[in-house]
């Protein structure tokens, strides 16, 4: 859905785009705990069938790398 706006269940184009709001969130889904690191983590959810997919965001993914 990040990529082409679209849901891989139902193939619906409303999707709605939650961005992360930073780490101090308390938000399950806003981040992930690796090691002591707080990753945020921004997710799309089809407005349609209630799918969602939640990714890393791309200025965290370079602490990945280092775990």
């Amino acid at each position: 859905m990040k990529k082409n706006q679209c849901c891989p269940k139902c193939q619906s184009q409303d999707i709605l785009y939650v961005p992360a709001k930073g780490v101090f969130r308390r938000n399950a889904y806003q981040d992930i705990v690796v090691d002591d690191r707080k990753l945020k983590v921004e997710q799309y959810i089809c407005k349609k069938c209630g799918y969602v997919e939640a990714y890393v965001c791309d200025d965290d993914l370079k602490e990945m790398e280092e775990l």
